[in-house]
């Protein structure tokens, strides 16, 4: 706790926003992001499984003859993402819905004869893109790291061990399942002690023309917030629309128009920054300090590993 009091006084001394490569809740948006470009690599040519389908399909082989809610909350989805998921494996061949035959009410999921016999290419590629993820944190490192994952995954209360399974990976274990789940902790976090005032992406934005007071294009205040073209364009519409953000034509190049933060937003800051800062302090409640430590340098290295010269 020590630690957290200290980081939250180096930002407000910094001043009213918290800088971006120091928020846990960004650097796993990042590091997402990243998994999702090495499993589409992976996967986008022929197999074309995603992330989620891969996690309730090992759900599925770890309990066999489970039902469709028990799967979801295993594979951490909602209800309706567990709707689609299973209709569209259950669309290619890949699950089996039926009756439990100890009790006609309950709908149960099996893997067909199609999708085990894919399993095990499926598996070897999913086990690639973890260790690509894991390739820019150095290996003296990585143990403690993914430790430290799990125990913000799972909120402090992480699930033994499943019966090793050769076929499917263990979540618990998978270093881009433990970051989809930290990005859900972050997201609950954020509906706690933010609301619907501001987004995290919208907060994002504002960290970064914060940075660059003589401000910033679009597409660059894009970059730095890591929203691609269309996200990024609809945030600084709402930004804009709410008088906080400023949209002026450059100086220097009529064509260009910068991004510019209001006077307007600038107290609003200093009181929607403490309640940011409580969403760090929330994500990373179950770390001691020195796991504190080990996660935020493995979430730096993962979240900047195509782009360190933006982590500053």
């Amino acid at each position: 706790m020590t630690e957290l009091i200290d980081n939250r006084h180096r930002a407000e001394e910094a001043g009213p926003m918290l800088r971006l490569h120091e928020a846990a809740g960004h650097l796993i948006r990042r590091a997402q992001q990243r998994h999702t470009t090495l499993w589409t690599r992976q996967f986008a040519d022929d197999l074309d499984v995603t992330g989620p389908q891969y996690a309730l399909i090992s759900a599925i082989a770890v309990g066999e003859g489970i039902d469709q809610r028990t799967a979801g909350e295993r594979a951490s989805l909602d209800k309706s993402s567990t709707a689609d998921v299973v209709a569209r494996l259950e669309g290619r061949g890949w699950l089996l819905l039926a009756r439990d035959p100890d009790d006609g009410r309950r709908k149960v999921l099996r893997l067909t004869p199609l999708a085990r016999a894919a399993l095990t290419e499926v598996t070897r590629r999913a086990q690639l893109v973890q260790e690509q993820l894991l390739e820019a944190v150095p290996a003296r490192q990585r143990k403690s790291f993914v430790d430290a994952l799990r125990l913000v995954a799972y909120a402090g209360d992480v699930p033994p061990p499943e019966s090793p399974q050769r076929a499917v990976l263990p979540l618990r274990d998978a270093p881009g399942h433990l970051i989809r789940r930290a990005q859900q902790v972050h997201t609950v976090a954020w509906g706690i002690e933010v609301g619907r005032t501001l987004t995290a992406p919208q907060y994002a934005v504002l960290s970064a023309l914060w940075a660059h007071p003589e401000g910033i294009d679009q597409s660059t205040a894009g970059e730095l917030a890591s929203l691609d073209k269309s996200s990024m364009a609809d945030v600084a519409q709402r930004l804009v629309r709410r008088g906080w953000v400023a949209r002026e034509r450059d100086g220097a190049d009529a064509r260009r128009r910068v991004l510019r933060l209001t006077d307007a937003v600038r107290d609003e800051l200093l009181h929607l920054t403490p309640a940011v800062l409580r969403v760090q302090e929330r994500l990373l409640a179950p770390l001691s300090p020195a796991q504190r430590k080990a996660f935020m340098k493995g979430c730096h290295a993962l979240a900047y590993a195509d782009d360190p010269d933006h982590a500053t």
